[in-house]
């Protein structure tokens, strides 16, 4: 985790409050005499949050009995639930501290805290557990930590994400749809019984592929920023951008032509050439882009490997941030070999329309192309959820754990996912996404600390290989921009 801050003053309870470097907390230190009220109602105001404020200005006796209702109901929700060890991570807060975290739960702006509004934040499809998720960001925040998820999916990448997986479905179905049709008529047969409903999903893998590379093509211009290197410019700006706006095209015009084949009617040269000379350019750029970034992804994970080996034992942020780069830049790497694979079969099929070859190769291959680039997609996807298991596993030691639980008593049957989440909960967090999250947010106010702002050799190293080109004088990149770009 980043390094933190040393308080200025000296804590009330036993764990000293943390934060994140260069980052603005919601609370400072926690005294129990009179003046303490007056330096956390000042720190409030600066933070904006007006109903902390509220409760504090009201006289303690007031607030006790609904606080303590709420304190022992979340107590036992958390043994119903078993998240024992994370309300612990909240009974460990002094008083102050606790009565901010119960009042952000269960209160409002300008509002205290009750019993029945704290009930209100159930979750679940019957409505029977605590939202601890909000109650794990809650308390960590009130224990200073940043909790903000720079890699949280917007609705964008919901979009994508879906459109994605459709598309990729159908894209194979299609391509074999498209070639029985051609193969049909070449043939001189009806499109009938089951080959005509195959051949059906072609305007609706058509449709799905132009939806897709819409938020391509959106998503290119959303994502570009100054900061990022040549390379990656280059990438967003040609492959992302071009390759989509190409594929937009060819999708328009494979619809036109699959839906003149489901109806029956004839296809039209015309549609069939625009098909072909959009494939070509599409499939042109993501070739160049593909090999180009197979080069490039794996040229930055070798340097990031050795970054890590470099500083084993010497700087543990460091150490875990170019892990997680060179797992990136590995994920990156094999999805710019498929997209290569999909660019060539582009231009082979494109090459085929163009070229009005009474074959049904020319439309397969179209097909096949599109599945590629759906599975690099999915698969790059998979791989950026899977790996935050293991990210947070060794940032909380769980193997080691395990190993001493082990040792402690041979006979016993460790079991590894418990050991995983009573680390989480005893460190704050609910779940590993949440953990993972605190981990990329933290690292990435590390590196601009270290990197930007002071120049740290290795440091920029490491933001020169996640693809960001730093500039000392303009301070950047920011610590958002270096969290995507580490993570994805």
């Amino acid at each position: 985790m980043a390094k933190q801050l040393k308080a200025s003053r000296p804590s009330a309870y036993k764990d000293p409050i943390k934060s994140t470097p260069g980052q603005p907390s919601i609370s400072s230190d926690y005294a129990s005499d009179k003046a303490g009220s007056g330096r956390i109602l000042q720190m409030q105001r600066a933070a904006g949050n007006r109903a902390a404020q509220a409760v504090l200005q009201r006289k303690d006796g007031e607030v006790a009995s609904e606080a303590g209702a709420i304190t022992s109901w979340l107590k036992g929700e958390a043994s119903k639930d078993k998240k024992d060890a994370l309300f612990g991570y909240f009974d460990a807060l002094g008083p102050m501290a606790k009565k901010i975290a119960i009042n952000l739960f269960a209160g409002g702006t300008g509002t205290p805290p009750t019993l029945a509004k704290a009930k209100k934040h159930i979750t679940g499809l019957l409505g029977r557990s605590v939202d601890w998720d909000k109650f794990s960001t809650i308390v960590r925040a009130v224990r200073s930590k940043n909790t903000k998820n720079y890699n949280e999916d917007k609705d964008r990448d919901y979009v994508t994400y879906a459109s994605i997986g459709a598309a990729a479905s159908v894209s194979a179905s299609s391509a074999a749809a498209t070639a029985v049709g051609e193969t049909q008529s070449l043939l001189g047969a009806a499109n009938e019984g089951a080959l005509g409903a195959v051949l059906d999903l072609g305007p609706a893998s058509a449709g799905l592929s132009g939806i897709t590379s819409g938020m391509q093509i959106y998503n290119a211009t959303q994502n570009h920023d100054e900061s990022l290197d040549t390379h990656d410019k280059a990438q967003n700006i040609g492959a992302e951008g071009g390759g989509g706006v190409a594929d937009l095209a060819r999708f328009g015009a494979t619809g036109v032509v699959n839906t003149q084949k489901m109806l029956g009617t004839a296809v039209s040269s015309a549609a069939t050439a625009a098909a072909g000379a959009a494939s070509v350019a599409g499939g042109a750029a993501y070739l160049a882009s593909g090999i180009a970034g197979t080069y490039k992804h794996n040229q930055r994970k070798n340097n990031l490997d050795q970054l890590e080996k470099d500083t084993k034992g010497t700087d543990g942020d460091l150490n875990l941030a170019a892990n997680i780069g060179a797992s990136t830049q590995k994920i990156n790497r094999n999805k710019s070999a498929a997209t290569a694979v999909k660019g060539a079969a582009m231009i082979i099929g494109g090459g085929l329309l163009l070229a009005s070859a009474a074959t049904p190769v020319g439309w397969l291959l179209l097909g096949v192309a599109g599945a590629i680039g759906g599975v690099a997609a999915i698969y790059k996807f998979y791989k950026k959820r899977t790996r935050k298991e293991e990210i947070v596993d060794r940032f909380l030691k769980v193997d080691e754990t395990v190993e001493a639980q082990q040792k402690a008593d041979p006979q016993a049957k460790v079991d590894k996912s418990k050991v995983r989440t009573e680390l989480l909960q005893k460190n704050g967090f609910n779940s590993v996404a949440q953990c993972y999250a605190q981990i990329i947010t933290d690292l990435s106010h590390t590196i601009f600390k270290k990197g930007v702002l002071e120049s740290d050799e290795q440091y920029l190293t490491l933001i020169k290989n996640i693809g960001l080109k730093p500039d000392p004088a303009k301070r950047t990149p920011k610590p958002e921009l270096i969290a995507k770009k580490l993570h994805t």
